[in-house]
């Protein structure tokens, strides 16, 4: 997998062999960023990856412009993945951790720190943990407003349970695997 744009264009990105990461396909990632570019500036602005994996959705972004990069997974493995693909990559772009995702959302409030961009693509096998996720993102008020959430579901979500989130844009990506995408934002608190 490579980095499509920005400033590691072309950059080759290793992925774990293994299910517990399910990287997200070139295809994916590739929709998911076309998306994003429509609804987001990333200069200056701040990333949260909770399940990172390889790291590529934080590579990506710091890419195309991220300032800092907060990166975690709780699999070491990935985490050693993870210190490959950010070589070379300024230190001070970005933070990894290694972290149960409660802790980091804990962590980032605690510390009263916002971000404007949270990658979401958990290795949940229930859809249902996605709610749970949503609501302690509220809860904590860790995104900033007008910050984005860049969903990607095995299966539809139902909206109706996203509280004060507004749905830009989703879209079915059919492959070997079907993937939800959905981009949505935070415009103001209820």
């Amino acid at each position: 997998m490579n980095v499509i744009s920005g400033k590691y264009k072309r950059r080759q990105l290793k992925t774990l062999p293994s299910m517990k990461t399910r990287p997200t396909t070139a295809r994916v990632k590739e929709d998911m960023f076309n998306m994003l570019n429509n609804y987001f500036i990333y200069e200056n602005k701040t990333s949260l990856d909770l399940f990172a994996g390889s790291g590529a959705l934080s590579i990506e972004g710091l890419s195309r412009g991220i300032k800092k990069a907060y990166i975690n997974d709780l699999n070491p493995e990935a985490i050693e993945v993870i210190k490959e693909n950010l070589k070379n990559i300024p230190k001070e772009d970005y933070v990894l951790t290694q972290k149960d995702y409660l802790d980091v959302l804990h962590d980032l409030a605690n510390r009263n720190e916002k971000v404007d961009l949270i990658y979401l693509d958990p290795p949940f096998p229930h859809i249902e943990y996605y709610y749970n996720f949503f609501e302690t993102i509220n809860e904590l008020n860790i995104l900033n407003l007008w910050g984005i959430i860049v969903v990607e579901a095995p299966e539809p979500l139902d909206l109706t349970q996203v509280k004060d989130l507004t749905l830009l844009r989703e879209k079915h990506v059919k492959s070997k695997v079907d993937k939800y995408i959905y981009i949505l934002r935070l415009e103001e608190k209820a």
